[in-house]
């Protein structure tokens, strides 16, 4: 319901969406203090949240229309934040400081920040036409999905503790999701069954992947320790 007292609309059907930017600002913290590991864990967080939050603020019953449109702009302004600035953190945490590193972090944020204020602006025209029907597609990349392909760039960027072959990985995660945000193709929206499927085959992977790089990272110090050995 609105508050009288204070600006915005509280209700359960927003804290999915206020709980994915708290999960990205700690997480673009701790990416620089503690460990980028825990800025992807964050992400991933921040990625479930958006999923479902949705899907939680249309169960409510007699939304009105101020209530819709300050969820879609809530909703953008949250994910600028979890999975526009929040991914870049996690390359500055990783050591990508150099100058040429910063103007991707700035073109990947940019592109963000587009992709997001083109699609508020389908979302407002497309809720004034009552005839206009259920989402279908999306026009350009959903910067949601950063929080699936990040982390898997970043388990096997980390697999060889080769400080120059980790960030060209993650350049490319940058430069590869910032042009496929503005790039203008149509994907199709996921309904809650889909999400549920692709959520389990990613945590599938992610799990794959954690632990293949820990049996590589083995092999690679059992072949070091080794070779000096000898």
């Amino acid at each position: 319901m609105k508050n009288n007292k204070f600006i915005g609309y509280y209700h359960y059907g927003v804290i999915l969406t206020y709980m994915s930017a708290a999960a990205g600002i700690v997480g673009s913290f701790l990416s620089v203090t503690v460990s980028p590991e825990w800025g992807v864990i964050c992400l991933l967080i921040s990625g479930l949240c958006d999923a479902f939050d949705g899907a939680v603020a249309k169960t409510r019953k007699n939304r009105t229309e101020d209530d819709k449109i300050f969820g879609i702009q809530i909703d953008s302004f949250s994910d600028l934040i979890a999975f526009g600035v929040a991914p870049v953190m996690i390359g500055y945490g990783m050591g990508m400081h150099a100058w040429y590193y910063i103007i991707v972090f700035c073109l990947f944020v940019l592109c963000a920040l587009i992709r997001l204020a083109y699609y508020n602006v389908l979302e407002e025209i497309r809720t004034r036409d009552p005839e206009s029907g259920r989402l279908i597609a999306y026009f350009g990349l959903p910067v949601t999905c950063i929080a699936v392909g990040l982390p898997i760039f970043y388990l096997v960027a980390t697999i060889f503790e080769v400080t120059l072959a980790t960030q060209l990985i993650m350049l490319a995660c940058y430069l590869i999701a910032g042009f496929l945000y503005i790039l203008k193709f149509k994907m199709p929206k996921l309904r809650i069954k889909g999400l549920i499927v692709t959520i389990a085959i990613v945590t599938a992977l992610i799990i794959g992947l954690f632990l293949a790089r820990h049996f590589v990272r083995d092999l690679w110090f059992m072949f070091n320790r080794d070779f000096w050995l000898n």
